[in-house]
C-alpha cells in the first residue's frame, strides 16, 4: 500500500495533466503560448488555494519556498510546452518532455544517494520505451526541429520543478503547490507585459483556459502528495505518462491519428509501471 499509493497519485496526476494539456493546446493554437499559460494559472492558483486550505498539513515557510522555486521552472516549462504543442506536434514534443520529466528526478535521486532496485530500474526503462512508442508518429514534416528544442527545454524545466516539489514534506501540506502556481503566474504575466502580449485569453476561449488551469493544478497536487509519500523516481515516471491521455483525446476529438503501435505502446507502459510498483 505504501508503494502503490504514490504511484497511483502519479498516474492520477498524469491523467489529469494530460487532459489539461489537451485543452491548453486548443487555446495555444489561437493565442500566444505565454498568454495561454498565464490565463490558465489564474484558475490553477485559485484551485490550489482551495484544496490546500482544506487538505492535510499546514503552511510551512520552507516547503512554500520550495514550491515558489518550482514555480519559476514550471512557469517557463508551461510556456515552452504550449508553444511546442501549438507550432509542432504532440508526437514530437510530448515524448521528449515526458522522458526529461522522468529522467531529471531519477538522476537527482541517484545523485542524492538513493539506490534504485533492479525491478524499479527495469520498470523505468520499459515504461519510457513504451512511452516513446506510444507518442511516435513518422508524419512530422518540418516541425521536428522546433518540437525537439522546445520539448527538451520544457522537459528539463519541468524535471527541475519536480525536484523542488519533491523536497517538500507531508507536514507542509499542499501549500507548496500554491507557491508554485502563483509564482509561475507572476512570471508569465511579467513576460506578457514586457513583450507587449495580451495577458489574458478572452471570449469563449476562457472556458478552455479555465479547464486547463484547474485540471493542471489538480495534477500537480497529486504529484506533490505522491512525492511526499514515496519514491521520487516512481512518482516521476508515473507523472511522465501524461502524453498518453493527450494523444488519445487528440485522436478522438481533434483529428489526430492514433496508430496501432501507439496502442501497443500503452500496454508496454502499463507493464513498466507494474514493475516499478513491485520494486
Amino acid at each position: 500500500m505504501e508503494v502503490a499509493m504514490p504511484i497511483f497519485l502519479g498516474l492520477l496526476g498524469s491523467l489529469v495533466i494530460g487532459t489539461s494539456d489537451f485543452f491548453a493546446r486548443y487555446v495555444a493554437r489561437r493565442n500566444h503560448a505565454a498568454t495561454t499559460a498565464a490565463t490558465g494559472l489564474i484558475f490553477a492558483t485559485s484551485a490550489a488555494v482551495l484544496v490546500a486550505s482544506f487538505g492535510p498539513g499546514g503552511f510551512l515557510r520552507t516547503d512554500y519556498l520550495f514550491g515558489c522555486a518550482s514555480g519559476i521552472a514550471s512557469g517557463t516549462a508551461l510556456a515552452l510546452l504550449y508553444r511546442g504543442l501549438a507550432v509542432s506536434s504532440v508526437a514530437v514534443v510530448s515524448p521528449i518532455v515526458a522522458v526529461m520529466l522522468g529522467a531529471v528526478p531519477m538522476f537527482w535521486e541517484v545523485v542524492a544517494g538513493t539506490p534504485l532496485t533492479k525491478g524499479v530500474l527495469t520498470g523505468v526503462i520499459v515504461a519510457l520505451f513504451g512511452l516513446a512508442v506510444t507518442t511516435f508518429d513518422p508524419a512530422l514534416g518540418d516541425r521536428v526541429k522546433q518540437g525537439v528544442v522546445l520539448g527538451f527545454t520544457s522537459g528539463l524545466c519541468f524535471g527541475i520543478g519536480l525536484v523542488f516539489m519533491a523536497q517538500t514534506t507531508v507536514e507542509g501540506g499542499l501549500w507548496p503547490v500554491v507557491g508554485q502556481r502563483s509564482t509561475a503566474f507572476i512570471i508569465l504575466i511579467g513576460f506578457c507585459t514586457a513583450r507587449g502580449l495580451p495577458r489574458f485569453v478572452r471570449g469563449h476561449m476562457l472556458r478552455f483556459s479555465a479547464a486547463a488551469g484547474i485540471l493542471g493544478s489538480i495534477g500537480v497536487l497529486c504529484y506533490t502528495a505522491g512525492f511526499q509519500r514515496g519514491s521520487v523516481t516512481a512518482v516521476a515516471i508515473a507523472a511522465s505518462l501524461f502524453p498518453i491521455p493527450t494523444a488519445v483525446l487528440a485522436a478522438t476529438f481533434d483529428n489526430d491519428s492514433l496508430r496501432w503501435w501507439q496502442i501497443a505502446g500503452i500496454g508496454i507502459v502499463v507493464a513498466g509501471i507494474g514493475l516499478i510498483a513491485k520494486g
